[in-house]
């Protein structure tokens, strides 16, 4: 197993390369490489920060504007590799850069939307940091936000702006890029759109290219079990858990999990985590292999493989905060894994037969050499409600009648995250 971590190459136009806004529109379709040769802070807004002076444009109103549904436009890849369409006012453009496909959206306004297609899979978090990183490099950011995320397909779409400040001949001016990370496995995808407002529109185009892009390789089998979450700290969007289980050999079953975080560090920082396991379980759900991997800013910090030697032992190898680990435990008891937890939960709670359980799981975050505890208590009898704790971790769990996880509510210093299921499919 490896994280999806897959640099950006410095092609951020909203960024990187910002939009030229002191001279005429560029051309509709011209490629991104182009069109794009000055900050992206329109002359509209200069000297914004300070107010706005007689004669110039207003920023609340230029930050609010919208766009009225475009007409559709067919994407065909130059290789065809992939199809789609995309809101636009004439046909996209394409060209590549350093093993990128580079994609340019007319939207009729100054700056085009421009995204960016890879051939490997992509880190939601690491994706979205090297953005904010290529941002700053040539802009004050003012404010960094993620502003929402949602399944799209069968895959997570991260969206964020950047607010920021660039020095201008005619002073200090604002600028904007809103961006999108869909972390598709097929077709992985990044859009950005450098221009002062078009919140909304820039999510509805960017969300509708991504819902429609179709890969020509034959596309997998559909797994047993599907679910996603979406994280909220006070209600804000900052992150997700992608959860899938498949049938493998001899009854047994795979799980991989993949969950990103965007917290806020200050107003104008985010710190960003991604987390990647894949858990092998037997026919009786007992745990055979467990894979993890974590990410934080970009950087991985923990990368461990647990695999069954015999019976309750197990050996575990790999790097944990910038150290090698490896060695041998023996566990006090079965190690759960995703199937025997909503298995216990369902035959012993939702029954009425215990009010307490305590399991024993690898989590390499917790102790990479050795299980660590998780006690489960009813809150009252018959209630799908359970109080969790590993550690000093706690928090108040909802399951469904399949013992699977549908809601958890934890504190977070002063705050409340919470993390709420809005998709489900498939069977355990």
């Amino acid at each position: 197993m490896r994280l999806r971590t897959t640099l950006l190459l410095g092609l951020l136009t909203g960024c990187a390369t910002t939009a030229s806004s002191t001279k005429t529109e560029a051309p509709a379709g011209a490629p991104a490489e182009t069109a794009q040769s000055q900050p992206a802070a329109s002359t509209e807004a200069s000297s914004a920060s300070s107010g706005t002076p007689a004669g110039k444009p207003d920023l609340k109103a230029l930050v609010s504007r919208e766009l009225t549904p475009l007409s559709k436009q067919q994407v065909s890849a130059p290789d065809g590799s992939f199809t789609g369409e995309v809101e636009a006012t004439g046909a996209p453009t394409f060209q590549e850069q350093q093993g990128v496909l580079v994609m340019s959206v007319p939207l009729g306004t100054r700056s085009p939307m421009s995204c960016f297609v890879y051939s490997q899979p992509l880190d939601a978090g690491d994706a979205l940091y090297r953005l904010v990183q290529m941002a700053g490099q040539r802009t004050d950011i003012q404010l960094v936000r993620t502003t929402d995320v949602r399944l799209i397909g069968d895959s997570p779409a991260v969206f964020a702006e950047v607010q920021y400040l660039v020095d201008m001949p005619q002073g200090k001016a604002a600028g904007q890029a809103k961006m999108m990370v869909h972390t598709s496995d097929q077709v992985p995808l990044v859009c950005s759109h450098d221009e002062l407002g078009y919140m909304e529109s820039f999510k509805r185009i960017a969300s509708g290219l991504a819902g429609s892009l179709k890969s020509a390789a034959e596309k997998p089998a559909a797994p047993r079990y599907f679910e996603f979450s979406l994280i909220r700290v006070q209600g804000h969007p900052v992150g997700f858990e992608k959860r899938v289980m498949r049938d493998a050999a001899g009854g047994s079953r795979l799980t991989e999990v993949e969950a990103s975080f965007f917290l806020p560090r200050t107003a104008k920082e985010l710190m960003v985590m991604d987390t990647l396991s894949t858990e092998l379980s037997d026919k009786d759900g007992k745990l055979v292999a467990r894979d993890y991997a974590r990410a934080t800013n970009g950087e991985l910090d923990i990368q461990m493989s647990l695999e069954q030697v015999k019976g309750r032992e197990y050996h575990y190898e790999g790097k944990h905060s910038g150290k090698d680990v490896n060695g041998n435990f023996t566990a006090p008891a079965d190690l759960a894994t995703e199937t025997s937890t909503a298995r216990l939960v369902r035959e012993r709670f939702l029954s009425g037969k215990d009010k307490e359980l305590t399991l024993h799981v690898y989590s390499p975050s917790a102790n990479p050499a050795a299980p660590v505890q998780q006690v489960y208590r009813q809150t009252a009898a018959g209630s799908r409600e359970l109080a969790v704790e590993m550690g000093e971790t706690k928090g108040t769990l909802t399951v469904d009648a399949q013992g699977m996880q549908e809601k958890l509510v934890m504190p977070l210093g002063k705050m409340e995250m919470v993390q709420e299921r809005i998709s489900v499919s498939g069977a355990l």
